[in-house]
């Protein structure tokens, strides 16, 4: 059996930039502004629910380049970043005739790529987190109890988004947060560009009849895409998921954030137990 302090990834020394993939725009010392597919530098606060990191101890699943991580350190919390690394496969959606060694070799360096920028970061940002690498369904009971989770758009790339949220939950003493994509539904879409809306929709007759929260396979068998995305996930599909695993108080916030030059439209789901 592991110890506690194996689980942990040893130190990393990165100096070359080349040697980095970037999911998130960051701006660290030393290093300056460098573009990812996300910029959230204003938007951590909304991203994540608003929730207080004061003194609180975090797993972050699925921390990439370590920008929310950084950015939860400064705000006093401890964290420990949870992500896969190169000798982890992704969820790839089994094509047949796709999915080869190629491709699963070319994600691998990705990850790789990742995992080096966020040592970069910790070396830059001088910060004191930790990281555990491995599959999101497999989670290490060595962790130890946890204060929050987050999952940052994580769900919508797994097979089975319950099972990694059951993972956390057993380690997670207060809070969870999900941030995910916005379905593409007239509810949540709705709900999405007028939150307003949302405080009045369940005094509708028609929602629970005709917008109840299904999983929204995504997997084209005739594009053979998306190669890494499985489903949309309904935001109160979340709150179910959440209650089942025993964080009955639940709030939903909706926002819009920028994606390379778009913006689209997220919501976060704060699961808290009473």
């Amino acid at each position: 059996m592991k110890n506690a302090q194996s689980i942990y990834a040893p130190q990393r020394e990165i100096t070359n930039l080349d040697d980095c993939c970037f999911y998130h725009t960051i701006d660290w010392p030393e290093c300056g502004l460098i573009r990812g597919s996300w910029d959230l530098r204003n938007s951590f606060d909304t991203y994540l629910g608003n929730v207080s990191f004061t003194g609180k101890r975090v797993l972050e699943v699925g921390t990439a380049n370590g920008f929310f991580c950084f950015e939860m350190e400064k705000r006093g919390a401890e964290v420990v970043a949870y992500d896969l690394s190169k000798n982890d496969d992704w969820d790839i959606v089994p094509y047949a005739g796709v999915c080869s060694d190629e491709v699963f070799k070319s994600r691998r360096a990705h990850i790789d790529n990742l995992n080096n920028a966020w040592w970069l970061g910790h070396h830059l940002n001088r910060s004191s987190a930790r990281v555990v690498y491995g599959s999101v369904y497999g989670i290490p009971k060595e962790i130890g109890p946890v204060d929050i989770s987050t999952f940052g758009c994580i769900l919508l790339h797994l097979r089975d988004p319950f099972l990694a949220l059951q993972k956390a939950a057993a380690l997670t003493m207060e809070t969870i947060i999900v941030t995910d994509l916005v379905p593409v539904t007239i509810k949540d879409q709705l709900c999405a560009r007028v939150p307003i809306f949302s405080k009045f929709w369940d005094l509708l007759k028609i929602s629970n009849k005709y917008f109840k929260s299904y999983l929204i396979f995504l997997p084209n068998p005739e594009k053979e895409a998306p190669l890494d995305a499985w489903w949309w996930l309904p935001p109160n599909l979340v709150c179910e998921y959440l209650k089942i695993l025993g964080f009955r108080k639940i709030s939903i916030t909706y926002h819009r954030q920028s994606f390379g030059d778009s913006k689209l439209y997220l919501y976060t789901v704060v699961g808290t137990k009473i």
